[in-house]
């Protein structure tokens, strides 16, 4: 028996080792370091900043709307850019089908100036609405803020930024003390001294306006309970309830999940975005995503949502800057161009 209770006995050398690593299959049979194996070639490497995340996000959430909304505008670019990298990679077979799909897309597809603001997303009476660019000028400046390299001169830059895009909202001073308080949570900004900034900063802002109490309506009779999804009652064919269902759930879901599977895995590891602000998604072993791992990838951006966006804010303190997706598919994301720096001081 071993002194500490604690303590395994030593497991004797098995005889006749041959050195070979064990197959997938078997790993998963016993606990060993392999789920948790990192490339030698990426030690070292820098991560991307937050704030290139977020913009890179920003860039493909605007994409995926224009897709969405069947924009010839942004329909070309995207399947131009998962043409261009299959046929580098010399898999035809993909190329044709999303030949065949583009000319599909473009049979239907409208010219859109307007990709982001619907008509029904305007600012309402009695509520305080942003639209996405505002939204992602908040959320990138809220990443700014929270990092340890922004001191005070550089927070009061970003948050006389977000003051000014409030005022040209139209937000109430009320909604925007709350959106500059939740900001500055947790940041050094030093306490004492912000309700004066704050204050200054929203002199110019209206107060909240009075809500208007609703109609009294009268009671009606209670509903009974249907199955989640009935077609209309003039629908005849499969088809057009399969395609009701997509209404209901949101067809932009749809284009979220092609765009983010497709690119991850087709075009090495980047999306337009992240092409764009020069960051690339890798699994830790070194490898790119296969098409199931970037599938996977992607469905962790739902568990983000699910989490109050915890899931993705956690790049901000979390080892290697992982988010929750990255820590569901086993990746992390790299700053390409920059040298790699050492792991000791």
């Amino acid at each position: 028996m071993p002194e500490n209770k604690y303590e395994l006995p030593a497991t004797p050398v098995p005889q006749g080792e041959t050195g070979t690593p064990l197959t997938r299959r078997e790993s998963r049979e016993i606990v060993t370091p392999y789920a948790f194996e990192v490339c030698p070639n990426l030690l070292g490497v820098p991560t991307a900043h937050p704030l290139r995340r977020a913009i890179a996000m920003g860039i493909d959430g605007i994409i995926i709307s224009g897709l969405a909304k069947a924009s010839l505008l942004l329909i070309l670019p995207v399947m131009t850019y998962l043409i261009w990298f299959r046929l580098q990679a010399k898999k035809f077979n993909h190329v044709i089908v999303l030949l065949l799909a583009t000319a599909f897309m473009c049979a239907s597809a409208t010219w859109m100036p307007e990709l982001i603001v619907e008509e029904d997303a305007q600012q309402k009476v009695g509520e305080t609405e942003l639209s996405a660019d505002q939204a992602m000028v908040l959320a990138a400046s809220a990443l700014k803020i929270q990092t340890e390299s922004c001191k005070l001169e550089c927070m009061e830059k970003e948050l006389e930024k977000v003051a000014k895009m409030l005022r040209r909202a139209g937000v109430d001073k009320v909604a925007a003390t709350e959106m500059l308080d939740d900001l500055v949570q947790g940041s050094d900004f030093p306490a004492a001294q912000w309700p004066t900034y704050r204050e200054a900063l929203l002199k110019d802002l209206p107060e909240a306006a009075p809500v208007a109490m609703p109609e009294a309506k009268p009671a009606q009779a209670a509903q009974p309970s249907l199955p989640w999804y009935l077609p209309d009652e003039n629908t005849h064919s499969v088809v057009a309830w399969v395609k009701g269902i997509f209404a209901d759930l949101g067809i932009g879901v749809g284009w979220a999940v092609f765009y983010f599977t497709a690119t991850i895995a087709w075009c090495h590891g980047q999306t337009i975005g992240k092409k764009l602000m020069l960051i690339k998604v890798i699994q830790l072993d070194g490898k790119e995503l296969s098409l199931f791992g970037a599938f996977s990838r992607q469905g962790g951006y739902g568990a983000g949502i699910a989490t109050g966006l915890l899931g993705f804010l956690q790049i901000l303190w979390d080892p290697n800057r992982q988010a929750i997706q990255d820590k569901v598919a086993s990746t992390v994301v790299i700053r390409l161009g920059k040298a790699k720096r050492p792991l000791t001081h």
